[in-house]
């Protein structure tokens, strides 16, 4: 059996193409670290972003891992990739790969690959493994679209934008995703952050 814990990287800056980590996320990256210390992980993956780098960082110091970055857990679409596009004019094509899981956008890939990049990716550092617990940090569209591709929406906490009526899951910042693996996945935990303390401190 394999443990897979999926980490949304902390709040990032508000900043177009490839923000780093705000002071918030970082606080939230800490917490993360801390709750994951006992958990008998022993590797640790990240997207490549800033954000997700930073944020893997801050929880293998504490681990005492290194980090392995790895393109397969890219987000699906990045604002700023596309030279000169909008906020709003990324927004929308984000909300069309929501609506329909198949769209290619104008730059990035479907929602529905984005979900099949992050399942080979798991099968590929995973196999033979026995035992084993994996930390990968990486994206909210990331692994909603995981989640959707592998299993089935009446067991998911599909949430809907009131305007474009999009469905898609929530997975909020810092929080952690369990799936286990074993000849099939296993859905333990989705976007859980009851680590994380309210007020953040």
């Amino acid at each position: 059996m394999v443990t897979f814990y999926l980490i949304r990287h902390g709040q990032k800056e508000t900043l177009i193409g490839d923000p780093p980590l705000s002071e918030i996320g970082k606080k939230q990256a800490k917490h993360t670290a801390k709750y994951l210390k006992n958990k008998q992980i022993q590797r640790i993956f990240a997207s490549p972003h800033k954000r997700t780098k930073e944020t893997a960082n801050i929880i293998a110091r504490e681990l005492g891992l290194s980090v392995k970055l790895d393109d397969r857990l890219i987000e699906r679409m990045n604002w700023g990739d596309k030279r000169g596009e909008s906020f709003e004019e990324f927004w929308d094509e984000w909300q069309k790969t929501d609506l329909n899981r198949d769209y290619q956008p104008s730059h990035g890939c479907s929602s529905k690959e984005s979900g099949r990049r992050l399942e080979f990716f798991l099968h590929d550092i995973s196999s033979g493994l026995n035992n084993s617990v994996i930390l990968v940090v990486t994206h909210g569209g990331t692994i909603g679209d995981l989640l959707r591709n592998v299993f089935s929406e009446k067991d998911l906490p599909l949430a809907t934008n009131e305007i474009s009526k999009a469905r898609y899951v929530e997975i909020l910042e810092c929080s952690i995703t369990t799936i286990k693996k074993d000849k099939k996945f296993i859905l333990e935990k989705i976007g859980d952050i009851t680590h994380l303390p309210i007020p953040l401190v």
